[in-house]
């Protein structure tokens, strides 16, 4: 979810000795790179880098116009992710999202004080929760693994990690990663209720394939439904191949609603959708259906392919806009 790296000032001689450092995506050691106050990351092409903090760095813990995250450059979806070598659960991740997504770049990653859920009876079925507002999000001193998403053209990412004693550092993807970027465009229509969308694309042994996709729905709706679609045709995909019948492929309906509609200020959206594993490596087409029983209106989608690595963030369904 990304050359050799160049460390933008001469670090103290006991930072220099050769720090390195195995990662699962990699069958060799690289070399982390130390991360600086302001860390800036340039990449022309998807991969991956490793990081080392030497001291707890802080961000603002804000999800838009995030003061110490940027992400510039063109292309449909860019994104990154920097997350402890060690599976801790220190994490940050930024994305610029697309045009019809609204633009502009949001911001997650391990925010403190962290909130809380406990069981609250014998089974473990229900949760008793407590939410905080985060002050800050928080990544501890250690080594990081860092994915770079791009969609065919250079990109650039400025990091302001607060706490860490060195000032400045430019870091580079050490490790190519192979990705694709499609648009999703509109497909057939099943009456005035369901559209459909998707795209096929010559990609083999995608390791992670998702989706953003956008619609507006009515709040008073009677019937709301959505379904993915995954294909693996080796011709040109049939008619009606996105529908919710999705003929020949792998077909996951992932959301229903009878009665109710939406819930006001909540009638249009952007979501992630990620296609189940089973269904990766022989990957080349992806798509869906919404349906809405007052007419849906299929605002865009983009659909990524990923071999090699991936992205946590878009590893299963939840929103990332409103």
């Amino acid at each position: 979810m990304h050359r050799r790296a160049i460390v933008a000032i001469v670090l103290p001689a006991l930072l220099v000795c050769g720090f390195t450092l195995a990662t699962a995506s990699s069958a060799r050691l690289v070399t982390a790179e130390p991360a600086g106050a302001v860390t800036t990351i340039r990449a022309t092409h998807s991969g991956t880098a490793e990081l080392v903090l030497y001291d707890d760095a802080t961000l603002s813990p804000r999800q838009t116009a995030n003061p110490d995250v940027s992400i510039s450059g063109q292309g449909r979806l860019l994104a990154f992710e920097l997350r402890r070598a060690d599976g801790g659960g220190d994490d940050l991740l930024g994305e610029r999202l697309p045009t019809f997504a609204g633009g502009g770049v949001k911001v997650s990653g391990s925010f403190t004080p962290a909130s809380t859920c406990t069981p609250s009876d014998p089974l473990g079925v229900q949760s008793s929760c407590t939410y905080r507002n985060p002050k800050a999000i928080l990544l501890h001193e250690g080594y990081y693994h860092l994915v770079v998403l791009t969609d065919g053209a250079p990109m650039t990412i400025t990091l302001h990690l607060h706490g860490q004693v060195q000032q400045h550092a430019a870091v580079h993807v050490q490790r190519s990663l192979r990705t694709l970027e499609a648009t999703l465009p509109e497909r057939e229509s099943i009456g005035a209720s369901t559209v459909s969308f998707g795209a096929n694309v010559p990609f083999d042994a995608a390791t992670q394939t998702f989706m953003l996709v956008g619609a507006r729905l009515h709040k008073g709706a009677t019937f709301l439904g959505a379904t993915s679609c995954s294909r693996s045709d080796t011709g040109a995909p049939p008619p009606y191949a996105y529908s919710p019948a999705c003929p020949g492929g792998g077909g996951e309906s992932f959301a229903w609603q009878f009665g109710g509609g939406v819930p006001a200020g909540q009638e249009g959206g952007v979501a992630v959708i990620g296609l189940p594993g089973a269904v990766l490596g022989s990957t080349t087409g992806i798509g869906g259906s919404f349906t809405d029983s007052d007419g849906p209106t299929y605002v865009g989608g983009v659909g990524v392919w990923l071999a090699g690595d991936e992205l946590d963030y878009f590893g299963g369904w939840g929103p990332v806009g409103s």
